[in-house]
């Protein structure tokens, strides 16, 4: 993996930890006011979390499998990516009819099943052994706390802040990565 790559991976982390937290917060109010409008621009914004989302992630799991040959994680990684996009898609759900009840018992249901996946993801970060990537076991406790914050549903804020920070760290791992030789 190129070290242009990991650095552009960095910046994309930096982003969507930046912007993560006004993408949620916005999506959120326009889901209590549901016109087309705007409901179309919180879809917009989604699809832009999306695919910066799914950049970085991608981005892991190419570093994972390449320089330390971590395939475990590729399942929790695919599937927070797939997750994420099923996000965008619940974007749309005023459009199609649903109600302000229904509609949060759906985000309650996805918000479990993040949380979970995360909570995965982060224990295989951490099967690798230590030292290894720096940085990579306070990324991996930062995943699991935001994790079980969002599957607690009462803690989402919460886990929104702590998976920004995981994001930031992220993006410091990039830039570490991005120094060290291809075969390292």
């Amino acid at each position: 993996m190129s070290s242009d790559r990991l650095i552009l991976a960095a910046g994309a982390a930096f982003i969507h930890a930046i912007l993560s937290r006004f993408f949620i917060a916005f999506i959120s109010e326009i889901t209590a006011r549901p016109e087309t409008g705007t409901i179309l621009i919180a879809t917009l914004l989604a699809l832009i979390n999306f695919a910066l989302f799914a950049f970085v992630f991608t981005i892991l799991k190419r570093l994972l499998n390449e320089r330390y040959h971590l395939h475990e994680a590729d399942l929790p990684i695919l599937a927070l990516i797939g997750l994420n996009g099923l996000g965008v898609g619940l974007t749309l759900l005023p459009l199609l009819g649903f109600g302000p009840t229904a509609i949060g018992w759906i985000l309650n249901a996805a918000s479990v099943a993040v949380g979970l996946t995360m909570l995965a993801f982060a224990v295989q970060l951490l099967r690798l052994p230590s030292g290894t990537i720096e940085f990579l076991r306070p990324y991996a406790f930062l995943i699991a706390a935001a994790g079980v914050s969002i599957a607690s549903i009462r803690l989402i804020a919460l886990g929104v802040i702590l998976g920004a920070v995981a994001d930031l760290l992220l993006g410091v791992i990039f830039f570490k990565e991005s120094g060290k030789p291809a075969g390292f």
